[in-house]
């Protein structure tokens, strides 16, 4: 998954995903499933609780996530996980962790 660059209070563009399964790359269908989005700083301290995500195309896995201005007023990189959940279960993407990483920078001006 890709690194995710903003700057501390940017809050206009969302962190945009496809989830793939991580055995065979192949898209995970979202059809009938809900999606959760929650973020670590690099101590495992929780920056952001499990909060819903937006599906942007059930069939593509594709999913989004607008962040609040809590979200990204502390600058440094956070480890970031889609959470999808259907039938009491649930599923991280990625998979592996610590590989989406949202990396916040602060205004040196």
């Amino acid at each position: 998954m890709p690194l995710h660059n903003r700057r501390i209070g940017d809050t206009l563009i969302p962190l945009k995903v496809q989830l793939l399964r991580p055995n065979d790359s192949t898209v995970v269908d979202l059809t009938g499933l809900t999606v959760d989005f929650i973020m670590f700083d690099t101590d495992g301290v929780e920056k952001v609780s499990q909060t819903p995500a937006d599906i942007l195309d059930n069939a593509n896995g594709q999913v989004q996530y607008d962040f609040d201005s809590y979200d990204v007023d502390t600058a440094g990189d956070f480890y970031a996980y889609f959470i999808v959940v259907g039938s009491g279960e649930e599923e991280h993407f990625p998979v592996i962790p610590k590989t989406l990483i949202v990396r916040i920078t602060e205004d040196v001006l």
